[in-house]
């Protein structure tokens, strides 16, 4: 072959290495921004989990202020007795509180709980001077809940306070009749809400005003990678939280794969070029053979040469081939119109519990029974790549004995000669998607009791109501709270109480005995039963069924008249076409639960309308 004629094909050899290359490259980018990729979601996802938290952490507070707020305003300025209960009962519920308050009408501290390391705010008065005392007044003129920036507490440390504006009837008006405070400092607040945290992957600030007032961790002053949440807390927007990965977690989620795919990718596009420029060369050497015999023996020797050369680059592709068949995720190449497989690793067919040949029949003759849905997914994989979107797909593969198997497929469509090719790497993810499941069932449950937790409580009553009044079936609400359940703690110990509030919870869920009915830890010793298509009969079967089996657990308590651990329930029954909301319904079971506690206690007292 002439020299002049060798060089278009020599620069259609160098065009298709830098296409090869660059197809290499592009691989290697893919791969290393889903290695991002992954940290950017696991990041977001633990900055929203712990936002939410955060918020849904100081709403049941409210919540909780809110209701002790409720019986004030609806029965009058409580006893202090009557006060002191259920502010110990909110304190157990949420121990980073620093202490409930109530400030009189004239703004001076006049109960406190607890005393001991709040004795310093005994004597406090909300002065105009006080940064909070704008914000409380706007609490008063409005009625509503009001959450404060972070300031200097008088028993020390900065901390934030709710204000609750209360109210009582006096000569028939409403007048004001001070704030109900909760008062919280930083650390205890934030450090609750941390203790799930894996400490050895995030760390967390809070932010007030884009200053830092809370960090958690090693946290860098410039953080490269880092993620910010806002957060609503009432009407306070000053908030937010800001999470960044640890060296740890980095080291952790860093793989070498793309580095070995661009290593691999890049010799087997030197290789196939290489073998092509000798297979010119000998066609080249073959017509210089037969114009000149004279030279036979020497380029005979030549030939052999270039043969072994060609022998040692066989046996370095496949070291490479070898290699990625040490990959746990599986990798595969295949022309997406014959369906044909250039080639693929060990992990591709072994983990479904193919053969080689088997997996390679499969693919080209019936894909739809080794990857169902599969031509839907091709379609899905060339339409993320025409719209340059996320080309990671979690499918589902048939494993050779019927079972499926989870897999997150990172797919690369490359174009060349006019064929399609299709790279995919697949990964098991089942372990992450059963662990993501349980974290959701974990999200619902109370950690101590094992009882449905009060989040759970608050999407399942309207959850309820909405179904039964399609069906038009009766639905049944029961509140329960432990009789002197804080002189019960007192007198024998939390461990004690702990234990009780266990035996407890495990008589309420064996007092239900119907698919649909459901029982939650309500907020501190306080419980609550949802009976779905029950009526009065019903509801007060189960109640008295429940009080039945408290007696017959013979549990001892010391400050009670009765010798044992009681309960007083109340009961409100829903009437199928009724239009009350959830809201109405816990109501009216708070009120039957306290009415009662004022008949005695251990009884069940039923809701009733008010007389016209």
């Amino acid at each position: 072959m002439p020299a002049s004629s060798a060089w278009p094909a020599r620069l259609a050899l160098a065009f298709l290495l830098l296409v090869l290359s660059g197809a290499s490259v592009l691989l290697w980018r893919q791969i290393e921004g889903v290695q991002q990729q992954r940290l950017d979601e696991r990041l977001g996802y633990q900055a929203r989990t712990l936002a939410r938290q955060l918020e849904s952490t100081l709403y049941l507070e409210v919540d909780g202020l809110e209701r002790i707020a409720r019986l004030w305003n609806r029965l009058g300025r409580l006893p202090r007795d009557s006060w002191e209960e259920e502010a110990q009962r909110t304190l157990a519920g949420f121990p980073a509180y620093q202490s409930i308050q109530w400030l009189g009408e004239d703004l001076r501290m006049r109960w406190l709980l607890p005393v001991a390391g709040n004795e310093a705010a005994l004597s406090f008065r909300l002065s105009p001077d006080h940064p909070n005392y704008a914000l409380a007044m706007e609490a008063r003129a409005t009625g509503e809940q009001r959450f404060s920036n972070s300031f200097q507490l008088v028993q020390g440390g900065r901390g934030f306070v709710l204000y609750t504006p209360l109210y009582r009837e006096q000569d028939g008006v409403r007048v004001f009749d001070g704030f109900l405070q909760g008062v919280f400092r930083v650390e205890p607040l934030m450090q609750q809400l941390l203790a799930q945290l894996d400490p050895g992957s995030f760390n967390v600030e809070l932010l007030e005003d884009g200053q830092r007032l809370f960090r958690h961790g090693a946290v860098e002053q410039a953080p490269q990678r880092s993620l910010q949440l806002p957060l609503s807390l009432l009407n306070n927007q000053a908030f937010s939280l800001r999470l960044s990965p640890t060296q740890e977690l980095l080291e952790q989620l860093h793989s070498p794969l793309p580095g070995v795919v661009l290593g691999a990718s890049l010799a087997i596009s030197l290789l196939l070029v290489a073998a092509l420029a000798l297979a010119l060369e000998n066609s080249r050497r073959a017509q210089a053979l037969q114009a000149a015999n004279r030279r036979y023996k020497i380029e005979e020797t030549r030939r052999q040469e270039t043969e072994q050369r060609l022998h040692e680059s066989r046996e370095r592709l496949q070291l490479v081939l070898d290699l990625t068949d040490s990959s746990h995720d599986g990798l595969f190449i295949f022309d997406t119109t014959s369906r044909e497989l250039l080639h693929m690793n060990q992990a591709t067919y072994a983990s479904l519990g193919y053969r080689p040949e088997q997996f390679a029949q499969l693919l080209r003759n019936d894909p739809e029974k080794l990857l169902p849905g599969f031509h839907r997914w091709l379609e899905q994989a060339r339409q993320a790549q025409r719209d340059n979107l996320s080309r990671i797909f979690q499918r589902e593969l048939i494993r050779r004995d019927g079972s499926r198997q989870p897999a997150e497929i990172n797919t690369q469509l490359v174009q060349l000669h006019g064929r399609e090719f299709l790279i995919a790497v697949s990964r098991d993810n089942s372990e992450r998607l059963q662990l993501e499941a349980q974290l959701q069932r974990l999200s619902q449950l109370d950690g101590l009791t094992g009882l449905y937790n009060r989040r759970y409580f608050d999407q399942q009553l309207p959850a309820e109501l909405r179904r039964l009044r399609r069906s038009g079936a009766p639905l049944a609400l029961l509140m329960l709270d432990i009789d002197h359940f804080k002189a019960y703690n007192d007198a024998l110990g939390h461990l004690a109480g702990d234990d009780a509030l266990r035996k407890v919870s495990s008589v309420l869920r064996e007092s239900l005995q119907r698919e649909g009915d459901v029982a939650c830890r309500y907020g501190g010793e306080e419980f609550a039963i949802i009976l779905a298509n029950t009526g009065l009969d019903g509801g007060e079967h189960v109640a008295a069924r429940i009080h039945e089996a408290i007696a017959s657990l013979a549990i001892a308590h010391p400050a009670s008249p009765l010798g044992r651990l009681s309960l007083s329930i109340g009961l409100t029954v829903l009437d199928p076409v009724s239009d009350e909301q959830p809201g109405e319904l816990v109501s009216r079971s708070d009120q039957a639960l306290y009415s009662a506690k004022h008949r005695g206690r251990n009884c069940t007292y039923l809701w009733q309308p008010p007389a016209a």
